[in-house]
């Protein structure tokens, strides 16, 4: 059931960054090109970002339940990702404090302390963060770049280890990049 677990919150991630990637290179292109952002598209942004910070919180759960997974995952990440799942559920207390500048208050909560304590001057309500460094970033410290590494290592692992789950993984989506290294 672990094996289950770790992958079916892979691919769930896996599938929310396919959605949500393609919303971040768009906005990107018209940013570039001098036009405004589609209303709709940022929104729709905002939607899959938010489940994709939900299935990767999921994901983070179940390798914590897992005894025998040996898949390292970076500190700061894992605490961007589960701040992140954290700061979307409790926006009624938090969106105030990270989308008001200065600040009205110090964050309320233990995760928005510990998001504005790694990222000062960045809010956790941003789904469409790029960086020419990071590419598409989930939260600050969490790039798509860095969780594809991630997914493909839980992925890999799990298969390894109970090639039956083989056949319930779907095939991927194109990348909506031009290129990516790595």
């Amino acid at each position: 059931m672990l094996n289950r677990q770790r992958l079916f919150w892979a691919l769930a991630t896996r599938r929310q960054l396919e959605r949500w990637e393609p919303l971040v290179a768009a906005f990107l292109r018209d940013q570039l090109a001098g036009r405004n952002a589609d209303s709709a598209l940022v929104w729709q942004a905002e939607v899959e970002h938010h489940f994709a910070l939900v299935a990767a919180h999921h994901l983070l759960v179940a390798l914590a339940r897992s005894p025998a997974s040996n898949v390292p995952v970076n500190t700061d990440m894992r605490a961007d990702l589960k701040d992140g799942r954290d700061l979307l559920e409790h926006w009624e207390d938090n969106l105030e404090v990270f989308m008001v500048t200065p600040p009205p208050r110090p964050p309320p909560r233990k995760s928005g302390k510990s998001f504005a304590r790694r990222n000062p001057g960045l809010s956790p309500y941003w789904w469409l963060r790029w960086t020419s460094e990071e590419g598409a970033q989930l939260m600050p410290k969490a790039s798509a770049q860095d969780l594809h590494r991630l997914l493909d290592a839980v992925e890999a692992e799990v298969l390894d280890s109970d090639p039956g789950l083989r056949g319930y993984v779907p095939p991927r989506a194109a990348s909506p990049w031009l290129y990516e290294g790595g």
